[in-house]
């Protein structure tokens, strides 16, 4: 059973937390007995960016958990109770530590980690979480709101308000500005604006091989007239999956699937199994809406040239090009503004 405790604004952080496996966390406000802070080996630590890629100046959303993964109730001790005394949910003071004892490092990739200054409480009150076996309490935080998370790149997360065995939580998330995909092929060039609001996940992981050349040097290994065109498969077979064997789940949403638009392709009967294949359609085609994560569309004129061209390349009976059309590179350029994606 999943409980949600309603969101909390406390001064510029914005706090949702989250009571999970109703009733596997209680707060006492009371004095801890230091002999019972030693905890178990079964606590572990998890932070998750609801969002791996955000734009600069947009809330950087976290979740923290605690896991207790044990049969026996675990006794938390507790700088700070406020403001959840009336509620399940994590201390801040368990997010980001207490003053003098910060518990949340964060920086660029490349670079040291920060403490992230922990919020001083007029009034803190001590005392205890109890963390019921197989329990899990957490929180979801704008990290933008506290830590310096200004500038472009690949930034690192840890959390270690406990001492275990696991070791901290740890995550890493990107900012970027909002980038255009270039598809340069041996018939022309397709320019495509992304989906970033509608498909956040498959247009990260598609922003994510394109930054590594994944894509350079593929083809289009099918070609169907007046229907789409598919490439981005390394096996170059229609079964090929990126390097990691990593599948990305399904966000379908209400746009429509015209000429130009860019989505994942993905198996028949499973919705979560797109990876690296990508297909464009070349007509309006309205039995595939809702039913593929589309992350893009053609943005102009000559990429729609293109498209027809591609789309003419004669192939054998089972849709296979007679001739390459090869993939010679996937860009990445700085998007400008268009107001008929988020129209549709």
């Amino acid at each position: 059973m999943l409980r949600t405790v309603r969101r909390q604004r406390i001064g510029l952080l914005s706090l949702a937390v989250h009571g999970l496996l109703a009733g596997s966390a209680l707060l006492h406000a009371q004095e801890v007995d230091p002999s019972r802070a030693a905890l178990t080996d079964a606590v572990r630590l998890e932070v998750t960016p609801l969002r791996g890629l955000t734009a600069p100046g947009r809330p950087i959303w976290l979740r923290f958990a605690l896991i207790n993964s044990s049969d026996q109730a675990i006794e938390i001790p507790v700088d700070d109770l406020s403001p959840a005394a009336d509620s399940i949910g994590l201390p801040m003071s368990l997010v980001t530590g207490a003053p003098g004892k910060p518990c949340l490092h964060v920086g660029l990739e490349q670079d040291k980690l920060v403490a992230v200054a922990p919020a001083p409480s007029p009034s803190p009150r001590p005392g205890s979480l109890r963390l019921a076996p197989r329990g899990c309490v957490g929180a979801e935080v704008d990290l933008a709101a506290i830590g310096d998370v200004r500038h472009p790149g690949v930034y690192r997360v840890e959390w270690r308000p406990l001492a275990t065995r696991s070791g901290p939580g740890v995550a890493t998330f990107r900012i970027d500005t909002r980038k255009d995909v270039v598809i340069i092929t041996d018939l022309g060039k397709v320019t495509f604006e992304l989906m970033y609001e509608q498909a956040p996940r498959n247009v990260e992981n598609f922003l994510d091989l394109a930054r590594g050349g994944f894509y350079d040097g593929k083809t289009f290994h099918r070609i169907v007239p007046n229907f789409l065109v598919q490439g981005g498969d390394p096996k170059g077979d229609g079964k090929g999956l990126r390097p990691d064997g990593q599948t990305v789940p399904a966000e379908f949403h209400d746009y429509k699937v015209d000429f130009g638009t860019l989505a994942m392709a993905r198996k028949p009967s499973e919705p979560d199994s797109a990876s690296c294949q990508f297909f464009i359609a070349l007509a309006r085609l309205p039995d595939l809406d809702g039913q593929y994560s589309v992350i893009g569309r053609a943005k102009d004129d000559e990429s729609l040239r293109t498209l027809l061209q591609i789309g003419g390349v004669p192939t054998d009976r089972r849709d296979r090009p007679l001739r390459p059309v090869n993939v010679r590179a996937v860009t990445l350029i700085e998007a400008t503004e268009s107001s008929a994606l988020k129209s549709k």
